[in-house]
């Protein structure tokens, strides 16, 4: 499998946390030579009231989409950006990675971050998306029921955090669950250590999500 994806990667545009611009950040894993990428910017209530700016629904959108559509000013022929989120609901402080997102999506589905798991996990079944519970085993994360998810980050390559990768692996193997791997990228000193291998190049997250639901994949950790 030659083509390798990052999953897990966030602009400073948009996350706070993150340190690294798009246009940076893109460069980068070209130079690594990545195949593409997921922008997954965090998306919550409290993101979208207190971070990001606009007086309603479609105005917080547009601003957080900001850092996808950046860092899509660099998409080539040979490299892919690609939208997706990491999602936090309002129940816990645990977060998803959403795959086969879309602009529309975010737009006609107003504060979709009040449901629970379990809603959003059907609202993903009517529109064609898949959820990956991110570094499922971080101290503070609540594991999530395995029928309310698709799968998880089996692979979470943040240095500053203790992901538990190891556990999370032997979680996704008892309950059959979809596999990924990302670097979760904020800063410099994360880049392209996760990823996900695929046998074709893709140029947009529904493809992306349909070869990992068809097991075409393989995981890059370290």
């Amino acid at each position: 499998m030659k083509y390798l994806y990052e999953t897990h990667f966030h602009t400073s545009e948009v996350s706070r946390c993150g340190k690294v611009s798009a246009k940076d950040g893109i460069e980068m894993y070209k130079n690594a030579g990545y195949s593409g990428v997921l922008v997954t910017d965090h998306l919550g209530t409290e993101y979208l009231n207190i971070n990001y700016k606009g007086e309603n629904w479609t105005e917080k959108i547009e601003y957080y989409l900001q850092g996808y559509r950046e860092a899509k000013k660099y998409e080539t022929e040979s490299f892919s950006v690609m939208l997706g989120a990491e999602l936090r609901f309002d129940e816990n402080m645990n977060d998803y990675l959403v795959l086969g997102l879309t602009e529309d999506f975010l737009f006609e589905n107003e504060w979709f971050t009040h449901l629970k798991e379990k809603e959003f996990k059907r609202l993903c079944e009517q529109n064609q998306m898949t959820i990956i519970q991110a570094h499922p085993f971080r101290p503070g994360i609540t594991i999530a029921k395995p029928h309310d998810i698709d799968g998880i980050e089996v692979f979470n390559g943040n240095k500053r955090h203790d992901s538990a990768n190891d556990i999370a692996a032997m979680w996704a193997k008892k309950y059959h669950l979809m596999t990924t791997s990302g670097s979760d990228f904020h800063e410099t000193e994360d880049l392209a250590r996760g990823g996900v291998y695929l046998e074709n190049f893709v140029k947009n997250s529904k493809s992306f999500r349909a070869n990992l639901l068809a097991g075409k994949y393989s995981l890059k950790t370290l």
